[in-house]
């Protein structure tokens, strides 16, 4: 029938109301300028493991060839490790990578926010007109961070 095994590809899980959050998005910038887009500051966090290892390598072998080394994958206990970084970044410079030495919660997030993105935001932004773009992540929006950028909208918004 020219069926095939294959792993299902994997999209961000994005309910009925994400979608239309992100359409409202869209359309409110569309008709922004590139001026307009040079004023926001961008920023993300991401992990990085030393070793992948989430058992989703597949090889195609023979019976007896599953010691040969091309069909064997190496491993570490626990994984081998990682590192987690927040970084963020403009039109005009890049900002700077911190290495985030926990997980990202609202208390280490504010102080990421306190300690690198103020004074990046002020170098690159000196009149205060930046933008700074961040995703809905639970630390991103807890009450604690939020009450920050409050207190700081003459800076930035």
């Amino acid at each position: 029938m020219g069926l095939w095994n294959r792993r299902p590809t994997l999209v961000p899980l994005l309910t009925k109301r994400h979608r239309q959050l992100r359409l409202q998005w869209v359309r409110k910038h569309r008709d922004w300028t590139m001026d307009e887009w040079k004023r926001v500051a961008w920023s993300d966090e991401s992990r990085f493991l030393i070793h992948h290892v989430d058992g989703r390598v597949r090889v195609r072998r023979l019976p007896g060839e599953q010691l040969l080394p091309p069909f064997t994958a190496g491993h570490t206990q626990a994984g081998g490790g990682g590192i987690m970084l927040w970084g963020t970044f403009s039109w005009e410079a890049l900002g700077p990578v911190v290495a985030v030495e926990q997980t990202m919660k609202a208390a280490n997030y504010l102080n990421i926010v306190a300690d690198q993105l103020h004074p990046y935001m002020a170098f690159v932004f000196p009149t205060g007109n930046g933008i700074f773009q961040q995703d809905n992540a639970p630390g991103h929006k807890a009450r604690i961070v939020l009450e920050w950028f409050e207190e700081h909208t003459d800076e930035f918004h």
